[in-house]
C-alpha cells in the first residue's frame, strides 16, 4: 500500500471552504481556526479605533482589519490573516490588485490572542521574515502588549499606564489601558 500525499494548500482554494470558521495557510497547510470570541473582538475594535484615527489624522496610510489575508510566501503559500494591519502610503503604491490578498506585507500587524489558538511565535516569525516592520501580540488574558521587531528583543507593556509607542506610526503612542478599554 502506498501513502497518498496531498499537495499543498493554495489560496485560491480557500473560496471554496465553508463559512464560519477562519482560515490561513502555513507553508502549503491549511490552519482551520474557531470564530474570535467577544474579547478578541472588543480588544480588536479598540486597537483599530486608536490606529485609525490616528493615521486618518496624519495622512499616514490605511488601517485594515477583520483577518485581511496578506501573502507573506508563495509555493508553498503562506497566507496570514493579521486582526489589524498597518499599511504605508510607500507600500499601499506597491499593492496592483486590491480585491485579491496583498502580496505586500503590512509595515505593521497586530494579533489578538485568542486562548484556542497555539503559540503565535511561528506566525510573529513568518511575519518579520516577509518584511513586516513590527509586530504586536496582544494578550488579553494577561492584559498584555509585546512588540516584535527585526533585530530588536521583543518588548512587552502590561501596566495599564504604561505608554505603548509605535517608530513605525511617528508620534503615536497611547496607554495599555486605552488598548484593553480600562
Amino acid at each position: 500500500m502506498s501513502a497518498v500525499a496531498r499537495r499543498p494548500w493554495t489560496a485560491d482554494e480557500l473560496v471554496r471552504l465553508p463559512e464560519g470558521w477562519r482560515y490561513e495557510i502555513d507553508e502549503g497547510e491549511l490552519v482551520i481556526m474557531a470564530p474570535a470570541g467577544f474579547e478578541h473582538g472588543r480588544i480588536l475594535s479598540r486597537i483599530d479605533a486608536l490606529l485609525r484615527s490616528f493615521v486618518q489624522a496624519h495622512g499616514l496610510g490605511e488601517v485594515v482589519s477583520g483577518d485581511v489575508g496578506v501573502f507573506l510566501r508563495r509555493r508553498p503559500d503562506t497566507l496570514r490573516a493579521p486582526d489589524v494591519a498597518f499599511y504605508s502610503r510607500e507600500r499601499l503604491q506597491q499593492l496592483r490588485d486590491r480585491t485579491g490578498f496583498p502580496t505586500v506585507p503590512p509595515d505593521l500587524a497586530v494579533e489578538v490572542h485568542e486562548p484556542t489558538e497555539p503559540d503565535l511565535s511561528r506566525k510573529v516569525q513568518q511575519y518579520l521574515q516577509a518584511g513586516v516592520q513590527a509586530v504586536w501580540v496582544v494578550d488579553p488574558a494577561d492584559r498584555s502588549v509585546t512588540r516584535h521587531a527585526p533585530g530588536q528583543p521583543p518588548r512587552t507593556w502590561s501596566d495599564p499606564h504604561d505608554v505603548l509607542e509605535e517608530p513605525v506610526l511617528p508620534g503615536f503612542s497611547c496607554t495599555l489601558g486605552e488598548v484593553f478599554g480600562e
